[in-house]
């Protein structure tokens, strides 16, 4: 399993113990006065972490065990309670996390809008590029990747609901670029509810609009691109979650707890219906840009929505 691993210490239940820090969640206990422990968490990253606390030893307690995904900045994990009141809990425990959840409930017919403004023209491709290296053999595992082409820039837009989990901001142009497929670009990842992540790569540094814990609507604007060495403008973009190895590629033998990027084919909203972009594979199709608000309003809270209606009355009484 990938992830950080720190061994505790047998420790007594205190007031207020520190016992896990593993790189963006903390894990923290209190001792009550009946001699129970709370068990809380706090996560210093946004996004969903997949936690497990495994219990090697426990004395004066039943035997325990958590697995689970964290979503909030913190909260009540779990309680143990004493088996003899008057005396206190010991334990060694291995607390582990993995950044995502790793058995995400994604629903593929789910439809995505194009991440460019309202009735733009674009022209969009589906490559093939390497992603990673498996760890058996020389074999490469392969994924298809969306890119758009135009020689106007463009501002760049939200393809469905979620939570701004990473910026890169640090690339300028170089011009000494070997080509496109090699540029360093700057890039968003938006977590969605299901625990797909949407990449956008491509943006002209300090032309990112969002911030890393905002959640963030379709349609929403995330920034404008930085021309290329070809001197078009592009945006690369894909859908995918994070996979078990041995989820993907079950005849494996080793490192079946590995987590590689699993890339999705979802449906996009265009002007010719509902596309699969990755059917259209290294051939260069031309869309326009279409949002209707059945599309848009998929996830949205009831505040969201009324927040959304309200938002349409006022331009349409501006436009009239």
């Amino acid at each position: 399993m990938n992830g950080r691993i720190i061994i505790l210490l047998i420790f007594l239940c205190f007031a207020l113990n520190s016992y896990g820090q593993i790189e963006g969640v903390r894990v923290t206990y209190t001792r009550n006065p009946d001699n129970s422990c709370d068990f809380y968490y706090q996560k210093s990253s946004p996004g969903t972490y997949h936690l497990i606390v495994k219990f090697e030893s426990l004395k004066n307690t039943d035997k325990y065990f958590y697995e689970g995904n964290i979503k909030e900045n913190s909260g009540f994990l779990f309680k143990l309670k004493p088996i003899k009141p008057e005396k206190k809990i010991k334990f060694i425990c291995e607390p582990y996390f993995i950044k995502g959840n790793p058995k995400p409930d994604i629903d593929k017919n789910f439809k995505y809008l194009l991440p460019f403004k309202k009735d733009e023209n674009i022209s969009i491709w589906s490559i093939m590029t390497l992603m990673s290296q498996l760890a058996e053999g020389d074999n490469n595992y392969i994924t298809p990747i969306n890119y758009s082409e135009s020689t106007q820039n463009q501002t760049i837009h939200v393809m469905r609901k979620g939570i701004v989990i990473e910026i890169e901001n640090e690339y300028d142009f170089d011009p000494k670029s070997f080509d496109i497929f090699y540029e360093k670009r700057n890039s968003i990842i938006i977590e969605h509810e299901d625990g797909t992540y949407a990449k956008y790569a491509g943006f002209k540094k300090d032309a990112i609009n969002v911030k890393i814990g905002q959640t963030v609507l379709p349609t929403e604007y995330l920034g404008i691109l930085e021309k290329s060495v070809d001197n078009q403008y592009h945006l690369f973009f894909q859908i995918y979650y994070k996979a078990y190895m041995k989820d993907v590629f079950p005849d494996k033998t080793k490192h079946l707890d590995r987590r590689i990027t699993k890339k999705l084919n979802p449906f996009f909203q265009t002007n010719k219906g509902l596309i699969a972009l990755d059917d259209k594979m290294y051939k260069s199709q031309d869309y326009t840009v279409t949002t209707p608000e059945n599309i848009i309003k998929q996830e949205l809270t009831k505040k969201e929505l009324e927040e959304r209606a309200e938002f349409l009355t006022k331009k349409t009484a501006i436009s009239n």
